[in-house]
């Protein structure tokens, strides 16, 4: 599950991908992906990313 923590926060371009239901993450139940969606967007690992 770090792994999978680890990619997203290194490819935002993923995670939004997967919030906005583009992609999805295979073998991870849906209830682990919104807790890491969550997770990741609620912890402000990713505010600096999006600064345009």
């Amino acid at each position: 599950m770090q792994e999978i923590v680890n990619f997203l926060i290194e490819n935002p371009d993923v995670l939004e991908k997967v919030v906005n239901g583009q992609a999805s993450l295979l073998g991870v139940d849906l209830d682990d992906v919104l807790g890491l969606v969550e997770g990741i967007l609620g912890s402000g690992l990713l505010k600096s990313t999006y600064w345009f």
